[in-house]
């Protein structure tokens, strides 16, 4: 047993190393955007091209030195139990069939042998690991362990101290990552896996644990798109509930057997909660809170359920951490809270919610704080400070953690939005990335009016569709629909600038290769088609940087944005 708990902890980790390696080939992805910066590129690729393969080969080796100690293992709990050996096996077996799959795996072969390009098939290289499913497996195989038994407990000396877990990072960001990863863990209760990452960060064990799914409580919550579950705990007398709220991901379902049905999950949740969040958090209108009745009712059943003189902490990613600053400000139903890369609280919703929060004066007043009249808004500590005199309460409480580049972040320069609590902004020194997070520098107001009208009629337009066809399909006709309208009223200057300004910022923020140019009247009178025409005149729109899209994405999610947090924020 002692060679085999070896084996977990050095596969383990090799598999965060990876991890890590992943991060550090995506932070040098942006120097392929050009060729002045490529030129740094040879001495990294080096470094990264032999940690990996140094890795992948660490990893084969006790991958196959993991299954083989797992089929040899005796101990006297198989013979009381037949089925440990076999579910032990069963997971050791998938490791050894994913890291199998993945040697014989054929990547496409860049078309020129470049160092951007060597770069990308690293990248493709780790990925195509799948480090998720890796450490969903090889949990397993502690949680079998930990349930019957069979693994040595060391415990600390120490008591457990309240709100220990809530700042301990490596347990909030793993909890949070567990509603992505729940499928991986369909055999089990969610109670085992949380004894199992409870004790490994903090050495104690659980007296007493439970969970409540919001979408097993309220029926609506699967309906309208709304994911959170409750975790009761209770370590050495103290009683503790960790509440987590999902974000807005592309989350494939692979309990699901059928690909098509995966598929059609997939979109139709992620349309959910982009609805949600186009209609409450970007526009802060009252079209659609199911989503934030659904939280508040799972709430009032939390606090309802839970043990007397429980402490309850909220946590939340992106849109989940938009819940938790929301129900805070709203119901300060938390003792404490952490959010990571959190989209913002409006507070057009809010009143539209709960308009008896504050007085008609104050409303005036917070309004006139954090709207755009003056083409300004961008949150100060100066500005910060005034707005946290106007609220009910002190919410220091909640630690807002975000990669200062972060995607989200250009929703807080949005007309009536604001974080509460603290925001701690993470970045790395020396560092070329080019999004810019703060677009009033490139959009004045009515741009950024006219940005949010547009997803709003987009949802308002996608509101019929049932199905993730229709979902697609309608979008693309409204997308056909709106070009017209643009081709129509292009000779307008305003409708001109508007177009230039917008593909200007996303040029600025690396979207785009080539810088665009203004519209001109041959657009008008040559051209049959905005995109045609768009081709032909624009050039830049052909130079669309996928990659910058696949790298904001990847630092907005946890895999990677929790590589930032080691590092120290700038606290506001």
């Amino acid at each position: 047993m002692k060679e085999l708990l070896s084996t977990l902890s050095r596969l383990n980790h090799v598999y965060e190393q990876l991890d890590l390696l992943n991060f550090r080939a995506h932070k040098d992805l942006p120097l392929t955007f050009n060729k002045a910066d490529s030129k740094q590129l040879l001495p990294k690729n080096k470094r990264l091209q032999f940690s990996y393969s140094y890795l992948n080969k660490e990893k084969t080796r006790l991958t196959n030195l993991l299954l083989n100690q797992v089929i040899d293992l005796r101990v006297p709990e198989f013979s009381l139990n037949k089925t440990i050996h076999p579910q032990l096996i069963d997971k050791a077996l998938k490791l050894k069939n994913i890291d199998e799959n993945h040697t014989k795996q054929k990547l496409k072969q860049p078309s020129r042998n470049r160092k951007v390009n060597k770069l990308k098939q690293l990248i493709d290289k780790i990925e195509d690991e799948n480090l998720n499913l890796c450490h969903g497996y090889l949990n397993q195989i502690y949680v079998i362990l930990l349930i019957h038994h069979l693994l040595p407990i060391e415990l600390r000396k120490q008591p457990y101290q309240a709100g220990e877990l809530l700042h301990n990072n490596d347990f909030r960001t793993k909890l949070l990552q567990f509603d992505y990863d729940r499928y991986l863990y369909q055999e089990f209760k969610p109670e085992n896996y949380l004894r199992f990452l409870i004790y490994t960060r903090v050495r104690r064990m659980l007296d007493y644990v439970k969970s409540y799914d919001a979408r097993d409580i309220i029926p609506e919550a699967t309906e309208c798109g709304f994911s959170g579950i409750a975790y009761e705990i209770s370590i050495d007398g103290l009683k503790e509930c960790y509440v987590t709220f999902k974000g807005t991901e592309v989350n494939v379902d692979y309990t699901v057997s059928s690909r098509s049905k995966r598929f059609e999950k997939a979109i139709l949740e992620t349309y959910k909660d982009w609805d949600y969040n186009v209609n409450a958090i970007l526009v802060g209108s009252d079209k659609n809170l199911s989503q934030l009745n659904v939280a508040r009712d799972f709430m009032r059943y939390v606090e309802d359920n839970v043990a007397s003189q429980t402490l309850i902490y909220g946590l939340g990613h992106s849109l989940g951490g938009h819940f938790v600053q929301t129900l805070q400000l709203m119901d300060y139903c938390f003792d404490g809270g952490y959010t990571l890369n959190s989209a913002p609280v409006n507070l057009k919703l809010i009143q539209h919610v709960k308009p008896t929060l504050f007085s008609d004066d104050v409303w005036k007043k917070i309004f006139a704080l954090t709207n755009d009249d003056d083409n300004v808004k961008f949150i100060t500590p100066e500005l910060c400070q005034q707005i946290n005199r106007l609220l009910p309460h002190d919410y220091s409480q909640i630690i807002n953690e975000v990669f200062e580049q972060d995607m989200t972040q250009v929703f807080y320069e949005l007309p009536f939005t604001i974080w509460i609590g603290q925001k701690w902004e993470y970045n790395l020194s020396n560092w070329k990335y080019p999004f810019k997070n703060h677009p009033r520098a490139y959009l004045n107001s009515g741009e950024v009016h006219a940005y949010q009208n547009f997803f709003e009629q987009l949802f308002a337009y996608l509101s019929s569709s049932k199905t993730s066809r229709q979902v697609l399909r309608n979008s693309v006709s409204f997308i056909r629909l709106r070009t017209k309208i643009l081709r129509n009223n292009i000779n307008d200057p305003q409708t001109a600038k508007y177009f230039f300004d917008y593909s200007n910022y996303l040029y600025q923020s690396g979207a785009f290769k080539d810088q665009p140019q203004k519209v001109g009247q041959e657009f008008i009178e040559q051209n049959n088609s905005v995109i045609r025409g768009s081709l032909r005149e624009w050039p830049f729109l052909k130079s669309i940087n996928t990659d910058m899209f696949k790298l904001a994405t990847y630092f907005h999610v946890i895999d990677g944005a929790k590589h930032f947090l080691n590092r120290t924020p700038n606290k506001l």
